[in-house]
């Protein structure tokens, strides 16, 4: 996973909400792959190291990437943070079931929030199926995380293997899945095609106890394993 460095992303100011949202998307993973950058450039081995550790460390790096010299002029107009907690049906206070990662952009009256579940992958002990299954992917199709949203993300940290070993898992999963996830019918594991943001796929989902029932997912993959 790698952004060149002559890559400038802007919000798209058209009219047409689609563009303006998928400008939204393309920056927020901008900011992802930001801070996943910054964390990597100093880390020797993270292949061990648990899911909510990884995620503190990107969540920390965005945030510092957003307020130094180096950031894009339109990254202060955006919020990251973690352990958010989703204000769903039937769950209060502490009852409720917190999401890993809000992204959201502020200072317009429109607020577009993207919202991430992050899950290990590695052999032995954190199959593809903790990924897809109800506590990850499921999460948002069974509409216990970002229930008002119609797009989510999946962070997927690779801790052995290599991003194309897990993409190929994840998608063949999901094919055999496709009633349990609720593929729709143009909703397949593809590329995502966002400039030049790597190991980036998307789906999309049907999802029967949601209002807004369909679901855009992007699925972010970001290798820990040590090169060196």
């Amino acid at each position: 996973m790698a952004i060149s460095q002559q890559h400038k992303l802007s919000i798209n100011q058209s009219n047409d909400s689609n563009d303006y949202e998928l400008a939204f998307h393309r920056n927020v993973l901008f900011l992802i792959v930001a801070g996943y950058k910054m964390f990597a450039e100093n880390v020797t081995d993270y292949t061990d190291e648990e899911e909510p550790s990884i995620t503190g460390e990107i969540v920390r790096c965005v945030n510092e990437y957003i307020e130094g010299p180096s950031a894009r002029n339109w990254a202060i107009s955006y919020v990251i943070e973690e352990e958010s907690p989703e204000n769903t049906k039937g769950k209060l206070g502490k009852r409720r079931k917190r999401v890993d990662i809000v992204c959201m952009r502020t200072g317009m009256k429109l607020r577009l929030r993207m919202k991430f579940e992050a899950k290990r992958l590695k052999r032995p002990g954190f199959p593809v199926s903790s990924y897809v299954g109800t506590a990850g992917l499921g999460e948002f199709i069974s509409g216990n995380y970002a229930p008002g949203c119609d797009t989510a993300g999946m962070l997927g940290y690779i801790q052995s293997g290599d991003c194309d070993y897990w993409a190929k898992q994840i998608s063949d999963d999901m094919n055999k899945k496709r009633k349990e996830v609720h593929l729709t019918e143009d909703g397949q594991w593809q590329k995502a095609n966002l400039g030049n943001i790597d190991d980036c796929y998307k789906t999309r989902h049907d999802r029967p106890t949601v209002e807004h029932k369909k679901l855009l997912v992007y699925h972010l993959l970001l290798d820990f394993i040590n090169k060196n």
